[in-house]
């Protein structure tokens, strides 16, 4: 017979507990991938590097989803359109909208693949070119830098956003002097929205740049390199050759 228990135990081999239980089976997936102790999952690698940069922004943009989500639900609704006031303020919860999309679309976008990522790089010996072929996918790629510029431009809009806002508690005291100390903090704000945008496009530029610079500098020695192996491979070659 076979032996059900564990030797000096007593606790049976085959428990009921390693069979998924009833109601968990009409889950859409109960499997999880192998776990393979790879030593290379304990070095550092680029996609690894490169994830932990999107894990600061996923937390920003959490962030500013409930920023923005409590600053929409803070208006009134009795708004009436047909005055600058209820422009203004149907404004402001436009942009707050937009902020809120655009922030929760990259929330999903990078954690979704940052968890993907590291799922793959820990899949086995193969891992790292696994995850590889993931990351540089053309519709991941696209995503993954959509969802960036995304975020990217909602930092600007959230505080231009915000001046729609001081505008509209500042007129709720119904005082022409109260509304007119608003205008120069809108101003302010608007000030500063546009300084964001052009700050992030000046790095993005700089970035861009020197990005350039960097391949112009490794495409002489790459193909130099690729040149000496293959001028020493014919050479070693045509010494080896019998005719």
């Amino acid at each position: 017979n076979r032996q059900t228990q564990l030797p000096g135990t007593g606790v049976d081999r085959n428990s009921h507990h390693d069979q998924v239980s009833g109601p968990l089976r009409a889950l859409p997936r109960s499997e999880s991938m192998d776990c393979v102790n790879d030593p290379r999952f304990m070095s550092n690698s680029v996609i690894a590097k490169r994830l932990a940069a999107f894990q600061t922004i996923s937390v920003v943009a959490v962030i500013m989803v409930n920023l923005s989500k409590a600053t929409m639900f803070n208006l009134e609704g009795n708004m009436n359109i047909n005055t600058k006031m209820g422009v203004i303020q149907y404004l402001g919860v436009v942009i707050m909208t937009l902020v809120f999309l655009m922030n929760l679309t990259t929330v999903v976008v990078v954690v979704q693949q940052m968890f993907m990522t590291y799922r793959l790089l820990t899949t086995g010996p193969t891992g790292f070119e696994v995850a590889k072929s993931y990351y540089l996918n053309p519709n991941i790629t696209t995503l993954r830098h959509v969802a960036i510029k995304m975020f990217f431009i909602a930092l600007p809009l959230y505080v231009a956003g915000q001046s729609c806002m001081v505008v509209t508690n500042f007129a709720k005291s119904n005082n022409d002097a109260s509304l007119a100390l608003a205008w120069p903090i809108v101003g302010f704000l608007l000030l500063t929205s546009c300084c964001l945008c052009w700050v992030s496009n000046k790095q993005q530029s700089i970035f861009r740049d020197r990005y350039a610079m960097a391949k112009m500098h490794e495409t002489p020695l790459l193909n130099h390199i690729d040149s000496m192996s293959s001028s020493n491979r014919s050479g070693f070659a045509g010494f080896v050759d019998v005719q």
